[in-house]
């Protein structure tokens, strides 16, 4: 049996919650046990600093903290930077009942799970059975704590044997180390000496995990139905649908099991990244817009914080926006920019960062066709590129694109030029042939723009074979648009109107109607086409064609 106040007594404990009335109380339960090391945190931010500067060995933190970071986030960030080890305990107390909340927080396996309120004498009971099975279990979890993965498995598998009480407990460890050592094998078998004994959740979940490693996807997703079937808000078993039915090419299904698992527990950061990515992968920009900005407002007091949650935000809007003026898009350009500001603020220091928020920024202006404003972020971003002492190929290719999205050409080829003598991989390869396609198009529809201009100009000084001359330079480019076509068609027919009906031009304009195709009465250009279609049937007949 164990002796509460004498283990309380030698244990360092700390206590999280906002309310002065709650930790007061609590701190005078444990006291009252037997505690006597004990330290105070009144929201999260304190907490996880007590966490980094002190061990601990017992954490008790209410979930719902006010603002800031919440009781799960906590649990998160001490798992994340292992602040608690294996033989620590955390046990999450809270009165919050909403399923959403609750949820998340288990995901990450606090110790226990107390609800308010409780009286002493509760809570005396609790601690019992929660030591008492810790005290067992303290040769692996010592274990643990040192890194010794086979010699916990050791100790694991000869407390299973020497103590069946414990095998709920010991099986949890035991499956995870042998998942961990890719024993997929004996982690089915030690799950499913326990589930021939009682129905298990996470067993069932343990099974089905480790028949997907064996490449038996079909009968993992089996199991893992049966188990929602039993149990409909276990959170896990959607991000292993997921997971499975990624592996089997099927991302717009894996990312409807990962939309399932957020509406039932919101606040894990990790899964709304995950979502956000797989959304962006399957164009799904709504969805990834919404996963990225629960990321950004989540990760703000989490070790999870990134910026590429708040760029690929900004990424996901770009792709939703589109230039009218609408209410709508101007609540999404302006959240946009605010994360545009909240990255520059947060990462002011880093150039990497700076320089990735530049060029987003720079797309953003493009989509509301503020031009102005793109040249200034690619300006920006030219300045930052060049504080970087060695910059990557693929900060260069967004500098490239920068350069041809705001009619920089110049420096755009240079520094194509440039990429080209350094080795590149592949897919940087592909991506500067498409970014050299993409200007040569530019320089091409400046080109035959110019062309184009110098037709028009000869031709109304009434220069017809100056005229045909430049917009036959024009159309002998594929990228030649509808007006070009017509000035050429226009040009040739006043020539031959002016002096004689000419064949040649005539099949010029034959294959010139037929680039262009139909043109519909609602187009601006119909009479002018079809004018000119007349005038064209005119002098065929005229030639006996």
């Amino acid at each position: 049996m164990i002796d509460l106040e004498n283990t309380l007594k030698h244990k360092r404990i700390l206590i999280v919650d906002d309310l002065v009335e709650a930790r007061s109380s609590l701190k005078k339960m444990i006291t009252v046990l037997g505690a006597q090391d004990i330290d105070t945190a009144t929201d999260g931010r304190e907490a996880s600093e007590l966490l980094n500067e002190r061990h601990y060995d017992i954490v008790f933190s209410d979930y719902n903290l006010g603002k800031g970071k919440d009781g799960q986030q906590i649990l998160e960030e001490a798992r994340y930077s292992k602040s608690l080890n294996a033989s620590s305990l955390f046990i999450l107390v809270t009165g919050e009942n909403a399923v959403d909340m609750v949820m998340g927080a288990l995901e990450y396996e606090p110790d226990a799970y107390i609800t308010k309120p409780f009286t002493l004498n509760m809570l005396r009971e609790r601690l019992t059975r929660i030591f008492s099975i810790k005290e067992q279990l303290a040769a692996v979890n010592q274990a643990l704590d040192a890194g010794e993965q086979q010699q916990a498995i050791t100790l694991a598998e000869q407390l299973l044997e020497a103590q069946p009480k414990l095998q709920l407990p010991i099986t949890r460890i035991l499956g995870k180390l042998y998942i961990n050592a890719q024993r997929y094998q004996d982690a089915i078998g030690v799950y499913s000496r326990l589930l021939n004994q009682r129905s298990v959740a996470w067993a069932r979940l343990g099974q089905a995990i480790c028949m997907h490693y064996l490449g038996d996807s079909l009968s993992a997703l089996a199991l893992l139905e049966q188990n929602l079937l039993k149990h409909p808000l276990y959170v896990q078993c959607y991000d292993w649908r997921a997971r499975i039915l990624l592996s089997q090419g099927k991302a717009e299904e894996a990312q409807q099991q990962l939309q399932q698992a957020v509406e039932i527990s919101p606040k894990a950061v990790l899964r709304q990244m995950e979502l956000g990515q797989l959304a962006l992968q399957n164009q799904d920009y709504a969805v990834a817009e919404s996963a990225f900005e629960q990321a950004i407002r989540l990760g703000r007091n989490s070790c999870y914080k990134t910026s590429d949650n708040y760029l690929q935000f900004v990424n996901a809007v770009q792709h939703g926006v589109t230039p009218e003026a609408s209410r709508n898009n101007r609540n999404r350009v302006d959240k946009a920019f605010r994360a545009i500001e909240e990255l520059r603020q947060d990462y002011a220091g880093q150039s990497d960062v700076m320089f990735e928020t530049s060029i987003v920024e720079g797309k953003t202006h493009l989509q509301t066709a503020n031009e102005d404003g793109a040249r200034q972020s690619a300006k920006r971003a030219e300045e930052l590129l060049a504080q970087i002492e060695t910059p990557q190929v693929s900060q260069q290719l967004q500098m490239t694109e920068a350069y041809i999205d705001t009619g920089q050409h110049v420096k755009a080829k240079q520094l194509l030029q440039t990429l080209k003598k350094a080795g590149l991989d592949e897919a940087a390869s592909q991506q500067l042939t498409t970014l050299e396609n993409s200007l040569n198009q530019v320089a091409i529809r400046e080109y035959t723009a110019e062309l184009n201009s110098r037709g028009v100009a000869a031709y109304e000084k009434g220069l017809f074979v100056e005229a045909i001359e430049a917009f036959d330079n024009a159309t002998s480019y594929d990228e030649a648009g509808v007006s070009v076509l017509l000035n050429a068609i226009q040009a040739k027919i006043s020539f031959m109107e002016d002096t004689q009906v000419d064949v040649a031009q005539l099949k010029d304009c034959y294959l010139l109607f037929k680039r262009i195709g139909p043109v519909g009465d609602s187009d601006e250009r119909f009479e002018r086409y079809n004018r000119l279609r007349q005038s064209y049937s005119r002098m065929k007949r005229a030639a006996g064609i």
